[in-house]
């Protein structure tokens, strides 16, 4: 049985295998990107959704009934490999919405996280010089951050009836939550070690907003720690997968720094 409050580093399929049905409250996550160099082992697009049908089919499993499934997920683009082909954007949030769909999750909230421009990658810079209307290519300053629930006989209500006392007075949303589903949030700059990091801020509102403190939190993509510093920020536990180890070293000194400087306060 694994054990709360952990980073494993493991395979996430491996280490859900290991929890038992209906036992996590939240996950949110952010799967790995299909291009990038430290996660080269799909040879084609369908390997990549291939294997995130199998790793959220696991997490179906193991989400208790009526709660929710986070993920933050953002298009494709590949570069051209020579100035005779073109680039290419590949739709991926939304295929991975039908994915979801198809595993049994019902689809609830689509979340556009806005970053600054100047966070992208620039797609115009041709087009700022001709300005040949079909060649116009905008920067992609968003990312999607998508909300999906496990279905449950009732209505939500009977999940928010479930929590009593000290646990739903502390977990109530203070004011200045989101009320829009456009959410403007600056990027990682702090974590230079890992190549996608997501801001602490985002899993801190995602955490709050679905979920009561004690509750159980999966990441089983932790990659650099956030989402468990963000569980212990809120008072929620948490368990976590990483593959790679270099990741894994990062995260955990991350989370053991984080909760000696809340020892100073």
């Amino acid at each position: 049985m694994l054990e709360l409050n952990h980073l494993y580093n493991m395979d996430c399929l491996e280490g859900m295998k290991l929890l038992p049905e209906n036992c996590i409250d939240l996950t949110v996550t952010s799967p790995p990107y299909f291009n990038a160099r430290e996660y080269s082992q799909w040879q084609t697009y369908d390997d990549f959704l291939n294997f995130l049908e199998k790793v959220f089919k696991e997490n179906y499993r193991i989400t208790k009934e009526g709660r929710m499934c986070v993920v933050n997920i953002s298009t494709i683009i590949r570069p051209r490999e020579s100035r005779n082909s073109e680039s290419k954007r590949i739709a991926l949030p939304f295929h991975f919405v039908t994915l979801m769909e198809d595993i049994g999750f019902k689809f609830l909230e689509d979340i556009i996280w806005i970053k600054p421009e100047g966070a992208s990658k620039n797609r115009n810079g041709g087009f700022f010089r001709h300005r040949q209307p079909v060649a116009y290519k905008p920067n992609v300053v968003n990312e999607y951050v998508f909300v999906f629930q496990k279905p449950m006989n009732g209505l939500i209500d009977k999940i928010v009836r479930s929590y009593k006392g000290e646990i739903k007075e502390k977990s109530l949303v203070d004011d200045g939550y989101e009320r829009s589903n456009v959410w403007q949030i600056n990027p990682e700059t702090a974590v230079r070690q890992h190549p996608a990091p997501y801001p602490i801020e985002l899993p801190n509102k995602v955490i709050q907003y679905y979920s009561y403190c004690n509750d159980v939190v999966l990441d089983m993509f932790m990659g650099s720690g956030t989402t468990a510093i963000a569980c212990i920020n809120t008072n929620r536990n948490y368990i976590g997968f990483e593959l790679e180890k270099k990741y894994y070293d990062i995260a955990t000194e991350r989370i053991e720094n984080h909760k000696q400087q809340l020892t100073l306060f």
